[in-house]
This record gives structure tokens, C-alpha cells and sequence, in this order.
């Protein structure tokens, strides 16, 4: 008889319990305060934006045209520094030339007078000149540094300056391109956001122009309209 009453109980207070839960569920059956909403997903991008992006991008120079601009620009490129490596591996080869040049003249006058004659101005007088020159070469060779030269240390520390400024570029490339792709995808709404956006923009693309010698600007304007201005050169040449 108790375990009948026990398990009546237990019955008669799941059954009291379900409707609460469902209640918390669907947020507590008007009792209390309300769900919060479901944060909202932004709107698709327009498709037409993403396709003028990507045409954009592709239209413009690609980043391995960039990064060779900026090593031509600080003349650091591989054919340039491999020629220095060259140069420092054989000059050792090339001897230290000197090239001596001496030139003397001289004169020397002796006049000889003889006293027991004194009506005669001299005895005897002799004069004479004598004028040299030499012309000497002299070639010194440093066997020694076709096993080492200090100076192939100097031309590996371009490899160095290489790979930092093939980063900065890099880096400075591609944060340009995520912040024309948030200014036109998801475009910022303050105009004051609107306005540091786009300065952010103009100052990436102008150190870009520094570290390249102007390749990015000059580039876009050869592309997209505008020409080239008559006071830019070419790309820079070895």
C-alpha cells in the first residue's frame, strides 16, 4: 500500500513538473521577463558589388608585379645581388694595380776663377742640366680571398633587406585589398567612419607607391583611365 502511495505521488509531480519546463522553454508562458531576440544575419552581399570587386582586382597589378617593383625600386633584386655575389666570389681573381709615375729636372751652373789672373773674368765655367722620367706598374694579388672575402658577408645581408621589404610589401599589399573589399561589401554607415576608412585606404596605397617608387598608383592609372603623367618614368632598370 505505501509503495503505491509513493509511486502515485511521484507520478502526480513529474505531471506538475512538465508544464514549467516546457513554460522555460518558450520562454516561461508570459510569466517573467522575455527571450532576448536572435541576433539578425547580416544581408547577403550584393553580387553585383562582388563581381565589379573581383574584376577590380583582377585588373589591377598582381602582388608578385608589386613585390618585384619594390625590389627593383631599392635595387635588391635577385639578378642585381646575384651579380654582386659574382663579383665578391672572383675579385680576388682581379689584382691591386699601382701605377707609379716620377718626373725630375735639375740644373747646376760652376764657374772656376783664378787668381793669379785676375784680368780674367773666370778660368773656367760649366754649366749643365739633367732632366728624368720613370714610369713603374705594380700588381698585387690577394690569393687568399678566393677561399674567403670578407665582402661575400656584406652581399648576403642583402638577402636580408630582401625578405623585409618583400614583407612590408606584402602585408601592406593585401591589407589594401581587405579594406576595399569591407569599404564596398559592408560599407560603413557614419560618414566620419566613411572618411577615416578611406584615408586608411589612401595611406596604404601611398606607402605601398613609397616602398615601389609610385608602381601601384601609376599602374591603376594606366588601367583604369587617367593615363600616365609626363612626369613619371619608366620602371626603374638595373
Amino acid at each position: 500500500m505505501r509503495t503505491l502511495t509513493i509511486s502515485l505521488c511521484l507520478v502526480t509531480a513529474l505531471a506538475t513538473l512538465a508544464p514549467s519546463r516546457a513554460d522555460a522553454q518558450h520562454g516561461g508562458g508570459g510569466q517573467g521577463e522575455p527571450a532576448a531576440a536572435a541576433p539578425q544575419a547580416p544581408p547577403p552581399p550584393n553580387p553585383k558589388a562582388v563581381r565589379a570587386l573581383r574584376m577590380r582586382f583582377e585588373k589591377e597589378p598582381a602582388v608578385a608585379k608589386v613585390q618585384k617593383a619594390a625590389l627593383r625600386f631599392f635595387k635588391v633584386h635577385p639578378e642585381r645581388v646575384a651579380s654582386f655575389r659574382r663579383g665578391a666570389a672572383w675579385k680576388a681573381l682581379m689584382p691591386d694595380v699601382e701605377l707609379i709615375f716620377n718626373n725630375e729636372y735639375g740644373t747646376s751652373d760652376r764657374t772656376l776663377k783664378d787668381y793669379m789672373y785676375r784680368n780674367w773674368p773666370y778660368k773656367d765655367d760649366e754649366s749643365g742640366s739633367r732632366a728624368s722620367i720613370s714610369i713603374g706598374v705594380r700588381a698585387h694579388w690577394s690569393l687568399d680571398r678566393l677561399i674567403f672575402n670578407a665582402e661575400s658577408l656584406d652581399v648576403a645581408s642583402l638577402v636580408g633587406v630582401q625578405e623585409g621589404l618583400l614583407r612590408e610589401v606584402t602585408s601592406l599589399y593585401f591589407t589594401r585589398r581587405r579594406l576595399m573589399t569591407a569599404m564596398v561589401l559592408n560599407p560603413p554607415q557614419d560618414p566620419n567612419e566613411q572618411i577615416t576608412e578611406q584615408l586608411r585606404l589612401d595611406e596604404i596605397t601611398a606607402n605601398v607607391d613609397a616602398l615601389t617608387g609610385g608602381f601601384l598608383s601609376r599602374e591603376i592609372k594606366k588601367r583604369f583611365g587617367g593615363g600616365k603623367d609626363d612626369d613619371d618614368d619608366d620602371d626603374d632598370k638595373e
